[in-house]
């Protein structure tokens, strides 16, 4: 295994009830070619045996406990920046499991460059993947074209900094959901680059049912109220919703169609409109509630 002699580096895992993959993540983060790093767990108190698995792994000092019912993505992740001395931190979520033993060089290495604020990898779906979410995910991430055009992207799940920039600029605490979007994207605004590292592969995505994307889709529409808040959000009914719909649901069907997909052309119509209506409510629920006086 390759050491790591000027750096030091620790590992953030997140974790609640991923009793069924987090061994495998767990597992290939101990074969990687770098290996003098520590693991820091950060578990919402899981029931389902997550805990007992994380125990095989770490010790006891390194394991902290949060309560789910509270929990709060930018108080724990600043919680973690604040405990752990290292000069890089690393984001791994548990169900986020990587998939060879170079993930970790590669997703490190580009912070070898003072311009770059941080790294983000590679996602690609798990085996038992839908469709239209394995679809989702490689537009998302793949060679990282289709989201340079963006407005912005990030994903923390699979990610790293220098501790020293995260401690000057900390998570966000009032919002529930799309933390990393408004910390990176706070770093862009500073004139850090946003770097994606597409050789950091980490197999993570979830399946999940029309209730679940709309509370998902809601929450990070309400958050990107907040965080594109100086204007950078143009809210109209026919810009926000119809035609994100109309175009998502014509890319879903030629992609069913160029992958013979047929689960991907029933379900369209249903995920597509459910996600886009969501999002809408969302962020105009989102801009109700900004307060008058913006830092």
């Amino acid at each position: 295994m390759m050491k790591n002699n000027r750096r030091k580096i620790a590992v953030i895992m997140r974790s609640y009830n991923d009793s069924d993959v987090i061994r495998q993540t767990l597992d290939m983060l101990f074969k990687q070619t770098i290996s003098d790093f520590e693991l820091w767990n950060f578990d919402s108190t899981s029931s389902d045996g997550t805990l007992d698995i994380i125990r095989e792994y770490n010790t006891p000092k390194r394991i902290i406990l949060n309560d789910s019912s509270t929990y709060n993505p930018g108080c724990v992740l600043n919680d973690a920046v604040a405990r752990i001395d290292a000069d890089i931190l690393v984001f791994l979520n548990s169900d986020a499991s990587p998939t060879n033993e170079h993930w970790l060089e590669s997703l490190i290495q580009p912070l070898s460059d003072p311009t770059v604020g941080s790294v983000y990898g590679r996602q690609v779906g798990r085996p038992d993947c839908r469709s239209l979410f394995v679809k989702d995910t490689e537009r998302a991430f793949g060679d990282g074209i289709e989201a340079s055009r963006w407005l912005h992207f990030f994903s923390m799940a699979n990610s790293a900094a220098r501790r020293s920039i995260l401690l000057k600029n900390p998570f966000e605490t009032r919002i529930q959901y799309s933390e990393d979007i408004d910390w990176s994207y706070r770093l862009k605004l500073d004139g850090y680059r946003i770097q994606y590292a597409k050789d950091a592969v980490a197999m993570h995505s979830h399946n999940y049912t029309l209730k679940q994307s709309y509370k998902r889709h809601f929450g990070e529409g309400s958050a990107e109220a907040w965080i594109f808040r100086h204007g950078e959000l143009k809210l109209n009914w026919q810009r926000t919703f119809l035609m994100p719909f109309v175009l998502e649901v014509l890319r879903d069907f030629k992609w069913a169609l160029q992958e013979r997909s047929v689960d991907a052309a029933i379900h369209t119509v249903p995920l597509r409109l459910t996600q886009k209506w969501a999002r809408w409510r969302g962020q105009k629920t989102g801009m109700k509630t900004l307060s008058p006086v913006m830092d």
